[in-house]
Formats: C-alpha cells, sequence, structure tokens
C-alpha cells in the first residue's frame, strides 16, 4: 500500500530529461498550493458573510468570478473541511496534495483517521484515493444498517400546521418506499430549478434547495395561489393601519406581506375601531396573465445580478400598497429567494427606462448586474502575485505533487480493513 523510499524533491525519479513535462508538473503543484490559499480566503469571506444579499457564498463566487455554481459549492464545502484538517491543510499549502486528493479527502477525513488518510493519499494517485474513499463510505454505510426493521406502517404520519410566525412546519415519518419517492421528486425538481448546481452544498443549503424546489414543484402543478386578507383599521388620531394575514389566518410580518402582495390574490378588509367590519373589497390578482407574458418575454428569468433562475414573481418596485401601480415599467421578475431578500433583507430596486433596472445593498451601494471591469486599479502585491518564486520558496519543483505510489496494485479490501478498520477499533477503545 506504501512505500518508504524518500519522496522527491530529495530523490527524483530516474527518467528522461523532459523540460515541458516538468514545467506541466511544477506549475501543477503551484496551481494546487494556491488553491489551498484560495480556499482559505473564501472560508473567511463565507464566514464573515460578506456575500449577504445573494442566495449563497456559492452564488456570489459564480457571479464575482466565473465558477460555476457546482464547482464553486465544493470549493466551499472543502474550504469548511480544511478547517478542522490540519495535516490535509499543510500537505496541499506545500503542493504535495493535490486538489483533487483532498476533494475526495475531505469526504471522510476526520481527526481520528486523518493521519492515516493523508498519508495513503501521499502514496497513491488521485484516481486510487477516489476509489478508496467510495469504498470507505461504503463500508460505513454497511456498518451502519439495521440488521433488520420493524413492521413501520403503523408508524406513518404525516403533519403540515402553521406556526406562530407565519411559516408552515412539516412534520412526518414516511415509508421507506414514500420517503425514497418524495426524495426522487424534490431532487428532480431541484435539478430542474437548478441546473447547473452539484448536490455537495453543507445540510442547511441543501434543505434550502429542496424547499424551493417543493415551492416551484407545487407552483407547477397547481392553479391555487396564496390569498391575503388585508385588515385596515379605519378612524382614529394614529390614521389608518394595516393587520396581513394569510387565508387560514397565518399572520405574516410586514416585510413578508409587501413582498407577497406583490404578485397574490389580495381580499382588503375594512375595520372600525370596535372591530366591526366596515366593508370587504373584491379579491383581485394584482399581476394578471397578459402583463405576466410581457414580464417573461422582457425579463427572462429573475433579474438579480447573477441569478437568472426561471422560476420567478412578479416585483412591485414601488409597493402595491404604497401605491405602486400594477405596471410593466413597475414590476421586475425575481424569484423566491430573491423576492424575498429585496423586501426583507433590506435591499432596493429601481426602476428606469425600457425596463432597467438598478439594484441597491442595504448599506446604499449600486450592484451591478456583473462585476465592472477596473483596468485602470491595479491589484494590491500580494504573495500570490509571483506564484513561482513564492512557493519555491516552500520547496515545490517539478516532483513535488507526484505520487510515491510505485505501481503496486491497489488492493482496497486490505487498504479498508488497514485503514478504516483500525479507525474503527481505536475510536472504539477511545
Amino acid at each position: 500500500m506504501r512505500n518508504d523510499t524518500p519522496h522527491a524533491p530529495e530523490t527524483a525519479p530516474a527518467c528522461e530529461d523532459d523540460p515541458l513535462g516538468d514545467e506541466i508538473a511544477e506549475l501543477s503543484a503551484h496551481l494546487d498550493a494556491a488553491q489551498y490559499r484560495l480556499l482559505v480566503l473564501l472560508r473567511r469571506y463565507d464566514e464573515e458573510e460578506r456575500w449577504n444579499g445573494w442566495r449563497s457564498c456559492a452564488h456570489w463566487l459564480n457571479w464575482r468570478t466565473g465558477i460555476s455554481l457546482g464547482p464553486a459549492r465544493e470549493r466551499l464545502r472543502v474550504a469548511r473541511c480544511l478547517a478542522s484538517l490540519p495535516l490535509t491543510s499543510a500537505e496541499m499549502e506545500r503542493g504535495r496534495l493535490s486538489w483533487s486528493k483532498v476533494r475526495a479527502l475531505t469526504r471522510v477525513a476526520t481527526a481520528g483517521n486523518e493521519a492515516r488518510l493523508v498519508e495513503f493519499a501521499l502514496h497513491h494517485t488521485a484516481s486510487q484515493v477516489e476509489r478508496f474513499v467510495r469504498a470507505w463510505k461504503s463500508a460505513e454505510a454497511a456498518a451502519g444498517a439495521p440488521d433488520g426493521a420493524p413492521d413501520l406502517a403503523d408508524r406513518r404520519y404525516l403533519t403540515v400546521r402553521p406556526t406562530h410566525d407565519g411559516m408552515y412546519e412539516v412534520r412526518g415519518r414516511l415509508l421507506p418506499e414514500v420517503g425514497a419517492l418524495l426524495v426522487q421528486a424534490l431532487d428532480a425538481a431541484a435539478d430542474e430549478l437548478h441546473r447547473a448546481e452539484e448536490p455537495v452544498a453543507p445540510a442547511a443549503a441543501a434543505g434550502e434547495r429542496r424547499h424551493d424546489a417543493l415551492g416551484a414543484w407545487l407552483d407547477s402543478r397547481t392553479e391555487a395561489t396564496v390569498q391575503l386578507v388585508v385588515h385596515t383599521v379605519v378612524g382614529g388620531g394614529g390614521g389608518a393601519g394595516e393587520i396581513v394575514a394569510t387565508e387560514d389566518g397565518s399572520h405574516v410580518p410586514a416585510g413578508t406581506s409587501r413582498r407577497l402582495t406583490c404578485d397574490a390574490e389580495t381580499v382588503e378588509v375594512k375595520r372600525g375601531l370596535d372591530g366591526s367590519v366596515l366593508d370587504v373589497g373584491r379579491r383581485r390578482r394584482t399581476v394578471g396573465w397578459r402583463l405576466r407574458k410581457a414580464l417573461d418575454a422582457r425579463d427572462g428569468g429573475c433579474r438579480f445580478p447573477g441569478c437568472g433562475s426561471r422560476y420567478t414573481q412578479a416585483h412591485h418596485a414601488v409597493p402595491w400598497s404604497e401605491g405602486g401601480e400594477t405596471k410593466l415599467d413597475n414590476l421586475i421578475l425575481l424569484c423566491r429567494f430573491h423576492h424575498r431578500t429585496v423586501h426583507e433583507g433590506g435591499w432596493r430596486v429601481e426602476m428606469g427606462a425600457a425596463g432597467a433596472a438598478t439594484f441597491r445593498h442595504p448599506e446604499g451601494r449600486v450592484v451591478p448586474a456583473v462585476p465592472p471591469a477596473r483596468e485602470d486599479v491595479k491589484a494590491p502585491r500580494t504573495p500570490d502575485a509571483g506564484l513561482g518564486g513564492w512557493h519555491r520558496k516552500g520547496g515545490i519543483n517539478p516532483w513535488t505533487a507526484t505520487s510515491r505510489w510505485t505501481g503496486d496494485r491497489l488492493d482496497l479490501d486490505w487498504a479498508l480493513w488497514v485503514l478504516w478498520g483500525q479507525y474503527e477499533d481505536l475510536g472504539e477503545a477511545a
């Protein structure tokens, strides 16, 4: 499984001169070391939530750097994992572990098994590390599976109830086949909703995506819409006030109500100071289908910078509740997430001529549709500016990232017994 021969650069493998190959190999090691620096900076950016306003840090990375959403999510996952894996981090920083190997290791590495896994990765190729990690996860899943399952039918249930903050809580226990069908349906809807994304996000982000996928799935299969009841209290020295609730009586905050009234059916109920009903207005849909067609043709998807989702809602730049008109030059399409971001996150949208839109961050600065080119601004000099010189100080050369593998066949069963088996024994002993 391993080879104790000293690793280059102390002793380089004997081979013919290949200056072009050496340059490729050395540059690859430089890029892996620089990738580590990128992951450290990305983890810091994520932890400080400097991406606030975008759907996630991955969406900001996609918008700012052009990395597609799937690879962006994977970089974030690995960046978070490296925070608790010092040995893996050190080897990647030195260019000795490639991005491919680190990406695989972070799927199974922990503080208890990291040292053995890093040693294995240094002595094997990236494809062998990938195979080993898949086998490791399969062994873990098999070890954790119960020997048998009791009769589950009597314990099945599903409840949906409104909560005090206007949201809905879904709880239940589903039979295996029903749960599997639900997961497949949600994943299929999520794939359609986020075609460019990969299912590698942390649990919270995955939960949010499944929530959005469920909403889009329900929207596509029913003509029903949310109906809001606006209770307007008339009279008194303080003027009129409003309390907004959904049709089933769940009250919602002001920001949420402004978002929902952008594109929902509303019924105004005028009440006196004593609570009596003075008048009930007619129900109306704020955005008709003809106007919606025009919005679809003009916007083509969510207009928030870097989004473009095709699953959208109509947003009033000047809120309908504040007198904003339901017409094309006051409307813009936003996805569910960014519709909520604008109304409840402090962002503002200003509409201009011919459908032009300006998005303002809660701090007041304008966020353009694409990052502006700033050729007149010189980037500050950092250790990253000269990758070759910077990394050579750490000993990177054409053989740094070369595996210590000597060509022997990878025996997965034996490797698992030695590494995963020892890890389990040590865990039980602890």
